[in-house]
């Protein structure tokens, strides 16, 4: 009896060798995924300022957007940008834009060969320059940081100002490899700014940036039936956040209006400042009155497969 259980598994061990051994495959990339860098505003309380990359076949490829933390949250996340190579600036206040030198530094450092970025962003108006101007300020021959240019890697630099009056049309900037990106002007107060919609493989995500409602019609048509909005939610319904900043974010109920109207499969809501967070269920619930589709909040470090 004994002799015969050794027998049996010996075939059993003997079976388990002779048979082909199944790997299991690794699981496949998304094609279009964002990962969020930075989900804050400009309030120090724990998130790094606006900021994402946004990754086609799990590969980095577009920088949106470089607030203050971007820089040590690639780091955290060991993120290889060696092909980003493409820069969207929703506008130039200093939680969205102050990290783009540190990005270009690490950028820089990491590569095997000379570097040409094209970068996007509003046209000046007021206290706020073109963003040529704005890029030529760090890395210009009377900029802050000339060196940069040659820093690690030989870099140039081909900057676009983008229009920002809100009758501007829609505009493609960027269509290769399958890869489109698509802007419109909006409105932030006196902060001139731009939205982003970016599509690959049949998949979109369209960034809002900061903007107050009066440019809701213009983020409606840029985001006509994507899979993801992300909308920037500064403020409370009104009368619950200060009034003044009602000129320049979009509450609740309004970005409910807009993601119904635009016909979004889902948002995600980023650019949190601490009174969202203290009311993420209201915030949700004021949405839901006009948007039935999926509303999440976004966090640092948080990875999005788009269309999943």
């Amino acid at each position: 009896m004994q002799s015969s259980r050794k027998i049996s598994t010996f075939i059993g061990i003997a079976t388990f060798l002779l048979s082909p051994i199944r790997l299991q495959a690794a699981p496949a990339k998304p094609p279009l995924e964002v990962i969020v860098l930075g989900s804050g505003g400009p309030r120090a309380f724990g998130r790094a300022g606006s900021s994402y990359l946004v990754l086609l076949d799990g590969t980095p490829r577009v920088l949106v957007d470089a607030g203050p933390g971007a820089f040590l949250r690639i780091g955290e996340l060991d993120l290889d940008l060696e092909k980003v190579d493409t820069v969207l600036l929703t506008h130039l206040h200093i939680d969205h834009s102050s990290d783009l030198p540190a990005f270009l530094n690490d950028r820089g450092l990491t590569s095997d060969g000379p570097i040409s970025y094209r970068i996007f962003g509003p046209t000046g108006a007021g206290l706020f320059p073109n963003t040529s101007r704005f890029v030529e300020s760090f890395v210009g021959d009377a900029g802050a940081f000339p060196y940069q240019k040659t820093f690690g890697a030989r870099e140039s630099f081909a900057v676009h100002d983008l229009a920002i009056a809100l009758d501007s049309p829609r505009t493609t900037i960027v269509d290769e490899g399958g890869l489109v990106v698509e802007e419109i002007a909006t409105h932030h107060g006196d902060c001139p700014s731009v939205a982003y919609r970016i599509s690959f493989k049949g998949l979109v995500v369209v960034f809002s940036g900061d903007m107050d409602a009066s440019a809701i019609p213009n983020l409606v048509q840029l985001a006509r039936q994507a899979d993801l909005l992300i909308f920037n939610c500064a403020v409370l319904d009104p009368p619950d956040s200060p009034e003044q900043l009602y000129d320049l974010h979009t509450p609740p109920k309004k970005i409910g209006k807009a993601a119904h109207a635009s016909g979004v499969k889902g948002l995600l809501l980023s650019h949190l400042a601490p009174d969202i967070e203290g009311q993420k269920e209201a915030v949700r619930k004021s949405i839901h009155l006009a948007f039935a589709g999926p509303v999440s909040f976004a966090n640092d470090k948080l990875r999005v497969p788009i269309g999943r």
